[in-house]
């Protein structure tokens, strides 16, 4: 059997593994951390905080096609827990407050409550989401007869392929505080609805609608070690602290306690940008699309149970409180991130795993660019880190009164840090921009350079969970069918 080597150990690279290894190839991953993963993974810290790096909720679990025939080809579902949150989201606007249900029905029932005068627009908008999703859905299991019909049985992808979210939103409704709330977590795919495809926005809020946003149990860590043991277990190697310097068709060296290791591979996966790939091959590559937005995260541990202490909380609190419209996304794109609203995720919501019963850890997150943070010197970027944590402190305390006399843990990772510890181009933890331009693309699995290198991660479909075990899938079926 062919001797594969993956060079990243993210959700897609692991999938992928672990795919290959149950199909009997000889797997060997690389991943230059100290630990696999990726973004789907954790840290701890004193006070007995286990702190969730990237995961919020993970979209189709139990609904996703393709997600499922991974979990269960893998037994996910058997060796790692997921929990639900009660709600898929609760926002604070300039009009107040908004609680939007778990589930498509209640959802739609909430927002027909709220707004009686927009019942068509909303009832179009649901339904050009799930026809679009519907749509995605088919093209798994695409023949070569259905391009022949593709105007046809697509046209909902066709229709929307060039639109934004925003100026879609646009044409289905007028009320500003609805398409507001319908773009609340809008910071979850892109910067703004108005460079945000639409085709994106359907296919992700459609699985949260139907299906639920999860949480893994004890953090995303879980499923990436899981993913690790299964390749191991199959007869493959897991190598971390492997530091990728050169690849070719034939080989791929490696960096290993300051020595150059060089294993022989029939196929290479790269889990890192197609720009650093080709950089490992020492081939020309200019990068034309462009690069999603970073992230900041500001990791925050409680003395106390907030789901005790402020019962009327959520778990995904967006925190938009200069909000009026849509429109204010675009604005606070260029404010300096220590003015900006953000979401509060609060993971006393759930059965978390996180950390005990009597403690909280919670987590602060807004999208924001590397640009504003690389060229601080050491004073300047220690001191622009504290001033971000004074104010999401400060907007806390008018949702959570007293909120800052419990605080026992507090960390700031700019994109800076996901640079240092993901090593993907400009930080991003996203892939490509997801604009109209960008995002209805084939993805490209197997490079059209190199016969024997594939790509698997957040540069192939989009950012997220979903899309990185997606593309995993994609790859293993490649291989295997020889594609």
């Amino acid at each position: 059997m062919e001797n594969i080597v993956i060079i990243g150990a993210g959700l897609g690279g692991l999938s992928a593994g672990a795919l290959l290894a149950k199909e009997g190839y000889r797997v060997t991953i690389l991943e230059q951390h100290g630990m696999v993963g990726g973004c789907a993974t954790v840290f701890k810290r004193k006070g007995g905080f286990t702190c969730e790096v990237g995961l919020h909720e993970m979209d189709g679990v139990y609904t996703s096609p393709v997600i499922k025939k991974v979990f269960e080809r893998l037994g996910v579902y058997e060796n790692v827990e997921f929990v639900k949150p009660d709600e898929f989201f609760k926002v604070s606007t300039k009009y107040g407050e908004f609680v939007m249900p778990d589930g498509k029905i209640e959802a739609i029932t909430a927002l027909k409550s709220r707004f009686p005068h927009e019942q068509k627009g909303i009832e179009n908008y649901f339904q050009a989401i799930g026809d679009i999703a519907g749509c995605y859905k088919k093209l798994v299991d695409l023949k070569w007869s259905d391009y022949l019909l593709f105007p046809i049985l697509f046209y909902p992808i066709l229709k929307y392929k060039n639109k934004n979210t925003a100026e879609v939103l646009n044409g289905f409704m007028d009320d500003e505080e609805l398409k507001l709330i319908l773009n609340t977590n809008v910071q979850y795919y892109n910067d703004t609805p108005d460079t945000l495809s639409f085709l994106l926005h359907a296919v992700a809020q459609n699985s949260y609608y139907e299906g639920g946003g999860w949480f893994i149990k004890g953090g995303s860590y879980c499923l990436s070690e899981y993913l690790a043991s299964l390749i191991t277990c199959n007869g493959g190697n897991v190598i971390t602290k492997a530091d990728v310097v050169k690849a070719t068709k034939e080989s791929v060296t490696y960096r290993y306690k300051n020595e150059e290791v060089t294993i022989q591979a029939d196929k290479i996966i790269s889990d890192i940008s197609p720009q650093d790939t080709y950089r490992l091959f020492d081939m020309e590559f200019t990068e034309q699309k462009q690069i999603a937005e970073s992230i900041i995260t500001v990791y925050l541990g409680f003395s106390k149970s907030l789901r005790e202490l402020y019962p009327d909380g959520a778990y995904s609190n967006f925190l938009l409180d200069s909000f009026g419209s849509q429109d204010d996304f675009k604005a606070m794109a260029k404010q300096d991130v220590t003015t900006k609203d953000f979401v509060f995720v609060d993971y006393s919501r759930i059965d978390s795993g996180l950390t005990s019963d009597e403690k909280s850890f919670g987590a602060v997150c807004v999208l924001d660019e590397i640009q504003s943070w690389e060229s601080l010197d050491a004073e300047a970027y220690k001191q622009k880190k504290e001033r971000l944590l004074e104010h999401v402190l400060e907007r806390l305390e008018k949702h959570y009164p007293k909120i800052k006399e419990l605080v026992e843990y507090a960390e700031v990772a700019t994109p800076k840090t996901m640079q240092r510890y993901v090593r993907t181009p400009k930080g991003t933890a996203y892939g490509y921009k997801p604009t109209p331009q960008q995002f209805f693309r084939k993805p490209k699995i197997r490079s059209d350079k190199i016969d024997n290198l594939y790509f698997v991660g957040q540069f192939v479909l989009a950012g997220g969970f979903s899309p990185a075990i997606s593309s995993g899938s994609m790859c293993f079926d490649t291989i295997v069918k020889g594609k």
